[in-house]
């Protein structure tokens, strides 16, 4: 090969360098990369301070662990103490009938105001009733509590005894004659027991007495009479001597 071809090819070989190394970055926007290629087996070669300076080092907050020491629980005292209420409930309206007065009656004496006597049940007359203070006074004549009985007879064998047990019982419902609502249910006290009574006098507790407070409400009652095994029943609605006039 003559020295103008050999010269011819290496202005092409540089003009291609120059193309791809200069002129191709710049069309591209790329920077210039005048590093010459790393051999084979040749160490990397260590980064740029510009490129080190770009990277940003990741810093870990160390995280801090709290240890809680548990605290003891307290002994009791001894002491006592006083809860509240998280919700308090409303209380109940307390009805005018069962309000008591301001002073509470003396022994005096009193005056029959209604009666009833009676063999049976049923529901008495409406009863208007204006005083603050009353009492209902009643008593009840019971059959004998005892055991009735039947025997057959023996001539087919052995006799068979039916009985049956007696056993009185009463009460008188107190009942709103405005709404019906039931005011009060009386039961005599201790039970009907007309053989002990019989016996013994003082074990007697005839008659027996209900009280009402009423305030200063007018308030309208009747009574339901319920009766089993009675013979007959008195009732007496009693109010105290220095209300006549005045009510």
């Amino acid at each position: 090969m003559e020295k103008r071809d050999m010269a011819i090819l290496l202005l092409a070989l540089g003009l291609v360098v120059v193309m791809v190394v200069v002129v191709k970055p710049i069309l591209t926007g790329k920077s210039l990369d005048l590093s010459l290629p790393s051999l084979p087996g040749s160490p990397p070669e260590p980064t740029s301070p510009s490129a080190a300076s770009q990277e940003v080092p990741l810093q870990r907050t160390p995280i801090k662990t709290t240890v809680r020491t548990p605290t003891p629980t307290p002994t009791w005292s001894g002491t006592s103490k006083s809860l509240g209420y998280v919700a308090l409930g409303t209380p109940p309206t307390t009805p005018a009938f069962t309000r008591l007065p301001e002073e509470t009656p003396v022994s005096e004496n009193l005056l029959t105001y209604a009666s009833i006597q009676a063999k049976g049940g049923g529901i008495t007359q409406t009863i208007s009733m204006p005083f603050p203070y009353w009492e209902l006074h009643y008593t009840v004549d019971p059959w004998e509590t005892t055991f009735v009985g039947t025997t057959s007879s023996k001539e087919a064998g052995h006799a068979d005894v039916f009985a049956a047990e007696v056993k009185p019982w009463f009460n008188i419902e107190v009942r709103d004659a405005t709404d019906n609502t039931l005011v009060r249910k009386i039961e005599p006290r201790g039970g009907l027991d007309a053989a002990l009574w019989k016996e013994e006098e003082e074990s007697d507790p005839r008659p027996w007495v209900e009280k009402f407070y009423e305030g200063t409400t007018t308030r309208s009652y009747y009574f339901v009479v319920n009766t089993h095994m009675i013979y007959s029943y008195s009732m007496e609605v009693m109010v105290p001597e220095r209300y006549v006039g005045k009510y």
